[in-house]
């Protein structure tokens, strides 16, 4: 089995915090009892330092062995395949779980999510 890798940023501003999707990730691979690692991009330069794995410059995104994949919906579906946990492995049951994760996705995060008055600023360097 080839080693999962959750890339997350280093940082994130009070906003977002608690909110950032590589926790559906990580929720979905400690249900499954899936060994993963989680490793971090920096949050300064975001916008441009791993676009070859993200191309909106931003995170999650996750490594399956030569599977690279980013959008959290699409990484859930990628470990959702890994275990029968995540998802049956007959149609009907399939077929519902797709349904369900679209509909969470872009459904009920959608009103659960609160606004963020704020920008994300880039975090106070020390002088």
């Amino acid at each position: 089995m080839s080693e999962l890798i959750i890339w997350t940023y280093d940082w994130v501003p009070e906003g977002p915090r608690g909110f950032v999707r590589d926790l559906r990730l990580r929720w979905a691979c400690e249900e499954a009892g899936l060994a993963y690692a989680v490793r971090t991009v920096p949050f300064n330069g975001r916008q441009t330092n791993h676009l070859s794995h993200q191309p909106f410059g931003q995170i999650p995104f996750l490594s399956d062995g030569e599977v690279e994949i980013f959008e959290s919906g699409a990484g859930l579906l990628q470990l959702a395949g890994k275990s029968e946990k995540l998802m049956p492995r007959d149609p009907v049951g399939e077929a519902k779980t797709v349904q369900w994760m679209i509909g969470a996705l872009n459904s009920i995060e959608m009103v659960t999510v609160p606004p963020f008055d704020e920008p994300c600023r880039e975090p106070l360097r020390q002088a």
